[in-house]
């Protein structure tokens, strides 16, 4: 590695790297302080509060109130950093100022609609650009019958004396996931089966006495689940010969065969 020349300073990369490095934290600085310059604007109205008490006035205090607490809920919002938080901020502190001027200062309607406009667009034009705003993580997809399934799956085979069944229906779910197309065949008996195991589980579970019948019910239940794989591993096999004959035909016709 080459040897840079006395006084050539640092190499450009270093400086773009402590460039990006200082931008980074001016970013987190002014992320962690955005919005705290609004407070400072209302410490008037905290010692008007107090006059206002004293003297009886319900509508001063009232004013201080809603202008204290309409400013300190735009800072929540502006901090929140989401898409449109800077204007709702703005909005809230627009009307904060006009309440202020209306109700406690008493300067009339039009002065008190222009001061609380030269609060929205202060707000604005102090904090539009400087705060990041994000979109809303998308909600979560809704589960899917087969997910929905193994949920319900899973509470029942917290039942020791059912693991038999639901180990036999979590075979199942396990071809149905290998096999979505043969979902809406199996839709009834799934229905049907969860049902009814999940019932017993919550019966057994609640400190119920078994029946003498409980355990021919859930061996019937496990040979269905059973005689439902085989039916679907057999329809399966029906088609993988059909696509086998239809190929083999295909291959004659075209005489490759």
């Amino acid at each position: 590695m080459a040897e840079r020349p006395w006084g050539a300073g640092p190499p450009p990369d270093a400086l773009r790297d402590a460039r990006a490095r200082l931008e980074q934290g001016f970013g987190r600085v002014r992320a962690g302080t955005r919005g705290l310059l609004l407070p400072l604007f209302t410490w008037p109205l905290f010692f008007d509060a107090i006059w206002e008490v004293s003297t009886g006035d319900a509508k001063g205090v009232a004013a201080a109130g809603l202008g204290m607490g309409l400013t300190f809920l735009g800072v929540r919002t502006l901090r929140r950093g989401g898409r449109g938080d800077t204007q709702r901020a703005a909005a809230m502190v627009g009307v904060a100022t006009g309440l202020v001027a209306g109700l406690g200062a008493a300067t009339g309607p039009l002065i008190a609609v222009l001061l609380g406009a030269g609060g929205w667009l202060g707000t604005r034009l102090l904090y539009d650009g400087a705060v990041v705003e994000t979109e809303p993580a998308p909600p979560p997809p809704p589960p899917g019958p087969l997910e929905e399934a193994r949920t319900r799956l899973a509470r029942i085979a917290g039942e020791p004396r059912l693991v038999g069944v639901s180990g036999a229906m979590a075979g199942v779910l396990d071809d149905l996931a290998a096999r979505p197309e043969r979902l809406t065949e199996a839709r009834r008996f799934l229905v049907v089966h969860l049902d009814g195991l999940e019932r017993i589980a919550e019966r057994l579970q609640a400190g119920a006495e078994p029946p003498p019948g409980l355990p021919k019910l859930l061996e019937d239940l496990q040979s269905a689940a059973d005689e439902l794989r085989d039916r679907l591993r057999a329809e399966e096999s029906a088609a993988l010969d059909i696509q086998v004959k239809v190929l083999s035909e295909r291959l004659r016709q075209e005489g490759y065969a």
